[in-house]
C-alpha cells in the first residue's frame, strides 16, 4: 500500500518539458527586447527635447545680452555742469566677416558709476567710456565680449577675445539699417555700412548648436543666418538660428 502511494504521488509531480522552456525563454527575450526598444526611444525623445530647450535658452540669452547692449549704444551721459550735448565715442561699430565667417560688433556708450563692462569690470570714474567688443570662438562654439572701460578705448583685439557669455554658438551675423533720409527710420539693411552714423537699427542673428552629439537624425537639415538650407553635419547636433531687431534708442528720439 505504501509503495503504491509513492508511485502515484511522484506521477503528480510533472516539470516542464524542453520544448516549454524553449517557449518560455522566446517570449521572454521578445517582451525584453520590446521594453528595451521602448527606453531607448524614449531616452532619445528625452535628450531632443533637453537640447531643444538648451537651444531655446541660450538663444535667447545671446540675443538679450547683443540687443541691451545695442539698446544703450550711444548713450551719453550729460552732467549737470559744464558742456556736453552728445557722446563723444564711436556707437556702434563691426566688421563683416563674409560668407560663413561670424561678423564682430563693438557697441560704446558713457559709463556711470556701478556700471560695469562686459568682462564684470567697474566703471570707478564718471566720464570714461564703456566698450563691449562682441565676436565668436569659432573653435569651441562661444560667444565671447572684450570689456573695456576708458575716456578713450583701445581698438579690439582679434577673436577669440574676451570673456564667455554664451556656450554653443557657432555664428553672428548682422546686418545694419541705415538711414539715409534722416527721417530716423532705417531705409535699407546692410552687411557693412559706410557711413556707421546712419545705422539706426541692427538685425542680429545667432546660430545655436545642441551640447549633445547625434542627436539630430541622418538626412535632416537646418536654416542658417543667411537663410540657406544647410544638411545636418557628421556630428548630428540640433542647431537652430535665431534673429531680431534691436533699435539704437540713443540715435532715435521720435519712437513711437
Amino acid at each position: 500500500m505504501l509503495k503504491n502511494n509513492f508511485v502515484d504521488l511522484s506521477k503528480r509531480q510533472n516539470g516542464f518539458t524542453l520544448i516549454e522552456l524553449m517557449i518560455g525563454s522566446t517570449i521572454s527575450l521578445i517582451l525584453l527586447l520590446m521594453i528595451g526598444t521602448v527606453f531607448v526611444s524614449s531616452r532619445q525623445a528625452f535628450r531632443v527635447q533637453e537640447d531643444n530647450a538648451r537651444i531655446q535658452e541660450n538663444g535667447r540669452f545671446a540675443l538679450e545680452i547683443l540687443g541691451r547692449s545695442i539698446k544703450q549704444a550711444g548713450l551719453a551721459d550729460i552732467p549737470f555742469t559744464g558742456f556736453k550735448v552728445a557722446f563723444s565715442g564711436d556707437a556702434i561699430t563691426g566688421t563683416d566677416g563674409g560668407a560663413g565667417v561670424p561678423d564682430t560688433l563693438t557697441l560704446q556708450y558713457d559709463g556711470v558709476i556701478g556700471d560695469r563692462d562686459c568682462d564684470g569690470d567697474p566703471v570707478g570714474v564718471a566720464g570714461t567710456i564703456v566698450q563691449g567688443h562682441f565676436n565668436i570662438d569659432t573653435v569651441n562654439a562661444q560667444l565671447r565680449c572684450a570689456g573695456s572701460i576708458a575716456v578713450a578705448p583701445v581698438a579690439p583685439g582679434a577673436p577669440p577675445s574676451g570673456a564667455v557669455l554664451v556656450e554653443n554658438v557657432e555664428d553672428l551675423q548682422i546686418l545694419y539699417g541705415i538711414d539715409t533720409t534722416g527721417d530716423q527710420s532705417a531705409n535699407q539693411y546692410v552687411d557693412f555700412p559706410a557711413d556707421w552714423d546712419q545705422v539706426v537699427t541692427a538685425r542680429v542673428c545667432v546660430l545655436i548648436r545642441s551640447e549633445n552629439t547625434n542627436i539630430a537624425s541622418a538626412g535632416n537639415s537646418y536654416l542658417d543666418c543667411n537663410g540657406a538650407v544647410v544638411a545636418v553635419p557628421a556630428d548630428g547636433r540640433l542647431r537652430r538660428a535665431f534673429s531680431a531687431t534691436f533699435n539704437l534708442r540713443n540715435r532715435v528720439n521720435i519712437l513711437p
